[in-house]
C-alpha cells in the first residue's frame, strides 16, 4: 500500500471511530435521582416564585408521551437510605423521584411533589437538564412552595453542577438541600 493510500485508510479509521464514539454518547441514557429536603422547623428564606411557565419547553416527567423519558419504579431508587436517614435527623424529604432518560442537552424534565393549587404551583417542583459539553453536568432549579398564613411563599434552589456517574452530589441553600445522583444504564 502507498504512503497517501495508507494515510487516507488511517483518517477513515479515525473518523468512524469518532463518529462512532459521538453515536455512542448521544445515545447513552441516564438515570437520574433527585431528593429535595428541607429543615422541618428552619426559617424560611424566601426567594423568586415559579412562574406559571416554569416548565415551558420542558418534559413534565409523570405525564409525558415521550418513551425516552419514563419513571422509576421505587422499588428500584438507589438513595431511599439517604431519605431515610434524612427523615430520621430530622429533616423532610418533600420530593424524591427518579427516571430514565437519553443525553440530551436540550432536554429538560420536569417534577413534581404534591398536588397542584388553583395558580398551578405545586408544593415541591423542578427542572432538570444533563450537559456533557465538556464533562456531564446538572442544571437544576427547584422551588418548595409554602403557605404561610394565606400568601404563597417559595424557596429556590438554582445551581448548574459538574457530576461525577453514580456518585451522590449535594447542592445546598439556606433553608433546602437536594441529593442528586446519575447513572449511566
Amino acid at each position: 500500500m502507498n504512503h497517501p493510500l495508507r494515510i487516507f485508510t488511517l483518517l477513515l479509521i479515525l473518523a468512524l471511530g469518532w463518529a462512532g464514539l459521538a453515536q455512542a454518547q448521544s445515545e447513552q441514557v441516564y438515570q437520574v435521582e433527585v431528593v429535595v429536603f428541607s429543615q422541618a422547623s428552619g426559617q424560611l428564606a424566601a426567594g423568586q416564585s415559579p412562574g406559571p411557565d416554569w416548565a415551558e419547553r420542558a418534559v413534565l416527567l409523570d405525564s409525558t408521551a415521550r418513551s425516552d423519558v419514563r419513571n422509576i419504579d421505587q422499588t428500584r431508587y438507589r438513595l431511599g437510605t439517604e431519605a431515610r436517614r434524612l427523615n430520621d435527623q430530622g429533616y423532610r424529604v418533600r420530593l424524591h423521584k427518579a427516571w430514565e432518560q437519553p443525553a440530551d442537552d436540550n432536554l429538560r424534565v420536569a417534577v413534581t411533589s404534591g398536588t397542584e393549587n388553583a395558580q398551578g404551583i405545586y408544593p415541591a417542583q423542578g427542572l432538570v437538564r444533563l450537559s456533557h459539553e465538556r464533562a456531564l453536568e446538572a442544571d437544576v432549579s427547584f422551588w418548595l412552595n409554602h403557605n404561610v398564613q394565606g400568601q404563597a411563599v417559595s424557596e429556590h434552589l438554582r445551581q448548574n453542577r459538574r457530576l461525577r456517574v453514580d456518585e451522590v452530589h449535594y447542592l445546598d441553600h439556606q433553608g433546602m438541600g437536594m441529593l442528586i445522583r446519575v447513572s449511566r444504564l
